[in-house]
């Protein structure tokens, strides 16, 4: 029995934003999963904030140079000032805090799932923004 060479073919091609739609989507289904199984999603969050900051970053940059690095640098100034109060927050916080409960592996994943989540949201809010031509000094 012979194959027909349409059977191995590539019937479609996948752009990068497509693939990273869906890695967006089987990430979130694994966060899902996890917290319906009574797990607390540790990994599986933060690669689903770097999936997502990676695909909003290739949007924005595919929007133009210009344009892109502008939205960056506002989502990254957004970021900056979230963590800031974050960490305002938690210093007052812990003078209440005696003992953790969570392991600093714990602790890792999710700052870094914060931040990158953060600044994924940032790029896909600031999606409008229209490059300056101003230089701050």
């Amino acid at each position: 029995m012979k194959k027909s060479p349409t059977m191995l073919r590539i019937r479609g091609k996948f752009s990068n934003q497509d693939v990273l739609k869906l890695g967006t989507g089987v990430m979130l289904g694994f966060v899902v999963l996890e917290l319906l199984l009574g797990d607390v999603p540790q990994s599986t969050l933060m690669s689903f904030a770097f999936v997502l900051y990676y695909w909003r970053r290739d949007v924005a940059y595919a929007q133009g140079d210009a344009r892109g690095k502008a939205i960056g640098e506002q989502a990254s100034t957004f970021t900056l000032r979230v963590v800031i109060v974050l960490l305002m927050i938690g210093f007052f916080i812990s003078f209440r805090v005696e003992t953790l409960d969570h392991s600093l592996r714990a602790l890792m994943h999710y700052g870094l799932a914060l931040i990158f989540g953060l600044k994924g949201f940032g790029l896909w809010f600031f999606q409008d923004l229209e490059p300056s031509t101003e230089r701050h000094a």
